[in-house]
């Protein structure tokens, strides 16, 4: 995706209206859907792409918001699959992972608090406090409410 698919795809995320971004980049309202339109279909065929490749089973892509819900074959375990401008493509392993053992726990918590304030989530302290599997469990089930359902 070039730079100015991305921005267009970022500024549509966050609420912008075509005719916002059109006047902000001196385009069309037809040329702003023309290019979200290529935009959401790289951001799915990446989202796609990763779940592919990880060998997860799509339950859900949601190209407008960069997510995807999808599960693992052997265990019916959760997996998130995001894109986002800063991180690119990210796996999240949702169900209770045990983030005391993991190396990577103070990324993941970084990376997590990057895609809360890219989707304009607001983590009160406590959240922010809290590792990484439970702070996912918050962020994500405000993207895709069909978490909280068993």
């Amino acid at each position: 995706m070039t730079p100015r698919q991305l921005e267009i795809w970022d500024l549509n995320r966050r609420g912008k209206s075509r005719a916002e971004i059109g006047r902000r980049f001196e385009f069309t309202r037809q040329a702003v859907y023309d290019a979200l339109k290529v935009s959401n279909e790289k951001v799915e065929n990446a989202l796609r792409h990763a779940a592919e490749a990880g060998s997860v089973e799509i339950l859900k892509v949601d190209a407008k918001n960069g997510i995807l819900l999808g599960m693992t074959p052997v265990d019916s375990s959760k997996v998130i699959i995001t894109f986002s401008v800063k991180h690119g493509v990210q796996t999240w392993h949702f169900e209770e992972p045990n983030c005391g053992s993991c190396k990577w726990v103070k990324r993941c918590t970084e990376r997590l608090l990057d895609e809360a304030e890219e989707r304009n989530i607001a983590l009160s302290i406590e959240n922010k406090m809290m590792p990484p599997s439970k702070l996912a469990q918050v962020i994500f089930a405000k993207l895709l409410p069909e978490l909280d359902q068993p």
